[in-house]
């Protein structure tokens, strides 16, 4: 007599389990994105940030602005939003938790305590950096005598070294007694050179080698001495405190990071580097 009954309440535990299969991914998908509160300098860097102060340029903002921007587009979770401060006011708020990531980080290791950067096997992860700076020696091609071995210049017999305004390798130079130049941009450093102005500039290969693909006639004019004299690596970092909240959603930033960073950088290259 109660076979028809369990039958009818079979049916509904079914529809229930259907319904509530059916509900939880779209209950998930519809979630509101939360907000993500990502901070970068105030003072410009080009190509990876352009004009100074708080505002965020609508229109070519920069090479790491575009490559942030985009995965804010990518990350569904999260609802980007940039603001600019000084470099270490925005350490100091992702310290706090007020900033939930902040670019172009270097690597140091008494910041591991302010915030967090990709790892793996308990190591800073050079294939998730935003972007790399390797230094490298240039000359003009017929100049062999001015050269180095990673460490020291030689050749340079009291002569001024080219580089780019604000460049990380001017207080290493200049700890070193070589007097240095500056210039706003790297083709206007490499022009000193080749105007011989100057015997050599340190300059990051990368922009170099970008340029040189833009104007092939510069690869027949200069070369590049064998050792780097100076390499860093910049990071998005992320707070403690999100990362606490949601590892997961942390790791998947840096990983669309590095994907849109591998897609983007040479059409961002071509762009921004001068």
């Amino acid at each position: 007599m109660s076979f028809p009954r369990f039958k009818a309440v079979k049916k509904t535990a079914s529809l229930l389990s259907l319904g509530l299969m059916t509900l939880l991914p779209v209950s998930l998908a519809d979630a509101a994105p939360i907000r993500f509160l990502v901070g970068y300098p105030t003072e410009a860097d080009a190509p990876y940030y352009l004009d100074s102060g708080k505002e965020i340029p609508a229109n070519n903002p920069g090479y790491s602005v575009e490559v942030m921007q985009e995965v804010g587009k990518r990350v569904k979770e999260v609802r980007f939003q940039l603001v600019r401060c000084e470099f270490n006011d925005c350490l100091e708020q992702v310290k706090t938790g007020k900033l939930d990531g902040f670019f172009n980080v270097p690597y140091r290791e008494h910041w591991l305590f302010t915030g967090k950067y990709p790892f793996t096997k308990a190591k800073v992860d050079p294939r998730q950096k935003l972007y790399g700076e390797g230094y490298a020696l240039y000359r003009i091609k017929d100049n062999r005598r001015v050269t180095t071995d990673g460490d020291r210049i030689y050749g340079l017999k009291g002569q001024s070294v080219a580089v780019k305004t604000d460049s990380p390798v001017i207080p290493l130079l200049e700890e070193n007694n070589y007097p240095v130049v500056s210039f706003a941009t790297t083709t206007e450093a490499l022009q000193a050179m080749l105007q011989r102005e100057v015997p050599a500039a340190v300059l990051v290969a990368e922009h170099v080698e970008t340029l040189a693909r833009m104007h092939p006639e510069l690869s027949d004019l200069i070369s590049r001495a064998e050792y780097s004299l100076y390499e860093e690596d910049y990071y998005l970092m992320l707070s403690r405190q999100f990362y606490a909240k949601k590892p997961w959603l942390a790791e998947k930033i840096w990983t669309e990071q590095t994907k849109v960073q591998q897609e983007l950088a040479e059409k961002l290259a071509n762009k921004y580097i001068r």
